[in-house]
């Protein structure tokens, strides 16, 4: 072990490395970030670096906009977009700090609330779903992975 005083890192059973043992990703993390500060350190690269990661952070929050109506992770991939936005600009980090707090705030007033409200936010959610994927099949028709149901074949021999 490191006797040296200056070392204020616990030892013994009160070490992280102790409880849950090295991180696997430290060695690429510093290699990643070895690698960011040489590209940061021309202009010319840094300009592009940051401006590739700003399409493609911009490209992912577009997606999950688009997706944001259908049921899945729509708003899971804005915020991803929004992460790889906000490693490199801080208007993102702004955004992502006013979305982090006013989903705690949402989350915090709906689990205060009494159990129907609950299931009721539930049912408008599913509701709203239903609605949209009903929409989107009558304007797109039904996918050929759907099975046909036996009263339409019925009605149609009619």
């Amino acid at each position: 072990m490191n006797d040296d005083p200056q070392d204020k890192r616990p030892t013994g059973w009160l070490s992280r490395h102790h409880k849950q043992g090295v991180r696997p990703w430290r060695k690429t993390r510093l290699s990643f970030l070895r690698w960011r500060r040489t590209v940061m350190a021309n202009p010319h690269t840094a300009r592009l670096y940051r401006t590739i990661v700003g399409g493609v952070g911009t490209l992912i929050v577009l997606i999950g906009l688009v997706l944001v109506p259908f049921p899945g992770p729509g708003w899971l991939i804005v915020i991803i977009g929004l992460f790889v936005i906000s490693s490199e600009f801080r208007w993102a980090q702004r955004i992502l700090h006013f979305v982090r707090l006013n989903v705690e705030k949402w989350t915090h007033w709906v689990m205060a609330q009494p159990v129907w409200v609950r299931w009721t936010l539930a049912a408008v959610t599913a509701v709203f779903v239903a609605v949209i994927v009903w929409a989107a099949f009558r304007i797109i028709g039904l996918p050929d992975w759907v099975p046909e149901l036996e009263v339409l074949k019925y009605l149609e021999l009619q």
